[in-house]
């Protein structure tokens, strides 16, 4: 998975060839084909494996205790993530890749409702513990917050925006949006 993520961050998903990913990868073509029977199933797994790593960090992030820590682990991972621009632009070639790919579609719109569901919960938990306000509208909160982190990594992906001031941006944005 490393060699392909690789392979795709240099190449994007439709430049990058079987042979390319194999070499990446450090296997035989025929070697690739027995774990993944197409491109296409690489790309979803990718996508998948995107989807786990967003979700445990939810995890992590509504067992934190309290607002603020929630927020420190937070602007850590984000940090984390957004000083790797592979990350970023493969996050944004796999949003591109769900306009076209019928498989990556299905992982994206997974991954958006169980990502809202659980950011929702979370804000409902804050809320009840009165760390977040009252009169936070659960549902749109999650949804904003999940359009301001896409729209920081497809910035930092495009250049428009440096990794460090990213994150910075974004947490202030997050404070403003939550207002904490």
């Amino acid at each position: 998975m490393d060699g392909a993520r690789a392979c795709f961050h240099r190449h994007g998903f439709h430049a990058a060839g079987t042979a390319d990913i194999a070499a990446a990868a450090k296997v035989s073509v025929a070697n690739l084909y027995q774990y993944f029977s197409s491109k296409d199933e690489l790309i979803i797994a990718i996508a998948e494996e995107d989807l786990n790593a967003d979700l445990a960090l939810l995890g992590t992030i509504k067992s934190a205790g309290s607002i603020e820590k929630a927020m420190e682990l937070a602007v850590e991972a984000i940090t984390r993530e957004a000083s790797d621009p592979s990350v970023s632009r493969l996050r944004l070639e796999v949003s591109t890749e769900a306009t076209r790919n019928p498989g990556v579609a299905d992982v994206v719109l997974r991954a958006e409702h169980m990502q809202r569901a659980a950011l929702e919960e979370w804000i409902r938990q804050s809320q009840a513990k009165g760390e977040l306000a009252a009169d936070l509208d659960p549902e749109l909160s999650a949804f904003a917050l999940l359009c301001l982190i896409d729209g920081a990594f497809a910035r930092v992906a495009t250049g428009v925006l440096q990794p460090g001031s990213a994150a910075r941006d974004l947490m202030c944005a997050i404070r403003a949006l939550f207002r904490i």
